[in-house]
Formats: structure tokens, sequence, C-alpha cells
């Protein structure tokens, strides 16, 4: 049974796919939606000020991804109920956080495309998420 699904953003034409399609799923099954946005911690070279500017804008943008996925979730299926999450650090690890804390049924993530290399280098956000939840996670293209 399907009562609560989990979509993460990222304000990618992907991940807008995911959450068109994460809409239609907790419709079907009657799920409440939880919309997540992660800020990544990036290693800069700033000093104490320049940090902490740089830190507050790329807060304020990730919440303005939030809020227009949220805002756009209300729009198109009003009747859903919607929770908004932000949360920092890395992507994989804290949709994975996020999913498992929650206890949630499923997890809609935008298939992001990486190079060959980088992919086999890195991993990918998807793939990573994949093998780390034992929930149904779907992958959005």
């Amino acid at each position: 049974m399907i009562q609560k699904v989990l979509v993460a953003v990222d304000g990618s034409e992907n991940s807008e796919r995911a959450l068109d399609f994460a809409l239609d799923f907790a419709e079907k099954y009657s799920a409440s939606l939880t919309v997540l946005n992660v800020t990544e911690v990036a290693a800069t070279v700033y000093s104490g000020d320049e940090m902490m500017t740089v830190a507050k804008d790329l807060h304020k943008l990730h919440e303005a991804i939030l809020d227009r996925a949220v805002a756009h979730v209300k729009i198109t299926k009003p009747s859903l109920i919607v929770w908004p999450v932000l949360r920092e650090g890395d992507p994989a690890i804290e949709i994975v956080a996020t999913a498992k804390e929650g206890e949630f049924d499923a997890v809609v993530l935008g298939h992001q495309g990486v190079g060959k290399v980088k992919g086999i280098l890195l991993g990918s956000i998807s793939g990573k998420v994949t093998r780390l939840l034992s929930c149904t996670v779907v992958i959005v293209k």
C-alpha cells in the first residue's frame, strides 16, 4: 500500500517531470506527498563574510526551488496533502535519510544524465538512492 510518497526536486527539467509523475502517483494512491530539496554544501575558498553571503544566497535559491514546486503541487492537485522539506548535505545521502526517517513507501527522482566516465567514477544520485533504499524508487526520464 502506498501512503507516503517522497519526491526530490532540484529545479531541473527532469525533476519537474518527476514532480508531475509524483503528483499523479500520489493522487492515484490517495497518498501524501513530501517535496524535498537538498542544498549541497560546496567546498569554497571564501573567507568568513563572503562564505556567509554565498551560503545565504544558496539557501535562498533552494528555498525558491522548493516553494515553486510546492506551489505547482497546490495548483495542479489541490486535494493532495503536501509537505515541503529542505535539507543540507549530499543529495543522495539526504534523500535516503529523509526516506528512511519518514518511512516513505515510494521515492520519485528525476534522471540526471551524467557522462559515462563521471557516472563510473562518482555514480549518479538516483543510482545511489536506488542501491541504498529498500522501498520503491521510481526514476523519471
